[in-house]
């Protein structure tokens, strides 16, 4: 199972040199090796204690990281970021697999209606930043999880109704940011250096979703297979608008919300999601 962290290395590393042979800035794609590594070490304290990711304390402050994307400037109107320093954290893309984890562990000690009002406030600082997006791929795994607690249909299908107009009315006011060659449009770049590298890092990418979806332990089968759907829905939601391209495009924080997802995969034991 430990192999699995492999599977992140080749896009991230086609990436990079798509940035590097296309004369971005070394600034900018060396960026990523440093999410690399700091992915790498947050990866060793998960393994360390798998129950960190589905604490209440990660919860409440994945939810605190979120409300904090609205302190910041933003960029025109768009708030899904929070800095320090000259970097710039896509905090979505980092507590979005911890809360999807965390919410379901909680759904074994607490009453289905707290993770659920969680998901929906969730959801709405989501559409609110705008990020459609992040938006659909963390409604969608966690529709799933819900409907599969909620035994009253009446409170299933009302859910299924107010998550479903979230994600209509967060795609109908898509932001208007103009697209960034080495961040949304870094497959073209990848397709710029050959048919050979991009059909690498198509299948790169393609394969990012798979490990949750193939392999998850019986025991957290559900939220694996929901964690994949997440990703899915990232990389899918690429082609309909203007988004980050997960660990192939510049940015650290996919980078970090990967390897954590990945890590507790790999570490989760039955009694490991709430302390």
């Amino acid at each position: 199972m430990k192999r699995l962290f492999l599977i992140p290395l080749t896009v991230i590393i086609i990436g990079s040199l798509a940035m590097y042979i296309n004369g971005v800035s070394i600034i900018i794609w060396s960026q990523n090796i440093l999410g690399l590594i700091i992915a790498m070490l947050l990866s060793h304290l998960v393994s360390r204690n798998p129950k960190i990711i589905g604490s209440t304390y990660t919860i409440t402050i994945s939810i605190l990281l979120l409300l904090l994307t609205f302190i910041d400037l933003g960029l025109e109107g768009v708030h899904r970021w929070v800095s320090i320093g000259p970097i710039k954290l896509y905090i979505a893309s980092i507590v979005l697999p911890i809360l999807i984890i965390g919410l379901w562990g909680n759904l074994k000690v607490v009453k289905w209606w707290i993770p659920t009002i969680i998901t929906i406030g969730v959801s709405l600082l989501l559409a609110l930043q705008p990020d459609a997006s992040q938006t659909t791929a963390f409604i969608i795994p966690m529709a799933i999880i819900l409907s599969c607690n909620i035994n009253n249909v009446s409170f299933r299908y009302s859910l299924l109704g107010v998550v479903s107009l979230i994600i209509i009315l967060t795609w109908k006011h898509l932001d208007t940011l103009v697209p960034v060659a080495y961040v949304e449009d870094i497959v073209k770049m990848v397709a710029n250096m050959g048919v050979v590298w991009f059909a690498l890092g198509i299948t790169s990418l393609v394969i990012l979703p798979l490990p949750f979806i193939l392999f998850p332990p019986r025991n957290i089968r559900l939220p694996s297979i929901c964690l994949g759907i997440y990703f899915m829905v990232v990389l899918i939601s690429t082609l309909f608008g203007n988004f980050p391209v997960p660990l192939m495009g510049y940015g650290i924080s996919p980078i970090l919300g990967y390897f954590i997802a990945i890590a507790w995969l790999i570490n989760a034991k039955p009694d490991s999601q709430i302390s």
